[in-house]
């Protein structure tokens, strides 16, 4: 069966990125930030929608293969508000992602057009300068070996991958990381043994 690829990008960081813009008096503060579960969008929700604020509007999208997606306008009018921001995330192949904006209205209407663009202003900025990264369809590895063997392993595994995670049981060292092709472990297979091997998209 051969591989349907994909092509989305995630944020490179866990940073939560933040602009404010302001339009005839209404503020607009827009956040963006990582998410990959539906538990995780609970959490932002829970601990950024500002009661103060006039509108809490968000759009969201998680998942690779399989993706969920949704908006909220909050009361602002159809089109306007969430549906513009997930639109963005769509059209630049974004996932494992919200765009959340707090509108604070202060007394003159922007109509239709106007709101589209003031909730997209800053997400459109901040998507051109915001660090993204492709998902990569990977083996996520874990092998281990002797501990006499760490110092070659470990320079080993440098150059085949940036982040490694090791975990030491007596004698015994455990190592965790990503690579593209099981064949890349060809050159130190006698000293090691493949504990655990998952493919996803990272």
């Amino acid at each position: 069966m051969v591989k349907v690829m994909i092509f989305l990008k995630i944020l490179n960081n866990e940073k939560v990125v933040e602009s404010d813009y302001t339009v005839k008096k209404s503020k607009f503060i827009t956040y963006i930030s990582k998410i990959k579960s539906k538990e995780e969008l609970d959490i932002f929700l829970k601990n950024n929608r500002d009661k103060s604020a006039t509108h809490n509007c968000y759009a969201y999208r998680y998942g690779d293969e399989k993706l969920t997606y949704g908006y909220n306008n909050d009361g602002e009018p159809n089109g306007t508000a969430g549906e513009p921001l997930l639109k963005l995330i769509e059209v630049n192949n974004l996932t494992n992602l919200i765009i959340f904006v707090k509108r604070y209205y202060r007394g003159i209407k922007l109509g239709t057009g106007g709101l589209q663009k003031a909730y997209s202003a800053s997400a459109i900025k901040m998507i051109k300068e915001i660090n993204f990264k492709k998902l990569e369809f990977l083996y996520n590895i874990e092998i281990c070996f002797n501990i006499s063997d760490i110092k070659s392993i470990n320079l080993f595994l440098k150059n085949i991958w940036n982040e490694i995670n090791y975990k030491f049981v007596n004698e015994t060292v455990y190592a965790n990381f990503k690579l593209k092709e099981l064949e890349e472990l060809d050159s130190i297979k006698n000293k090691i043994k493949i504990t655990k091997k998952e493919q996803g998209y990272y």
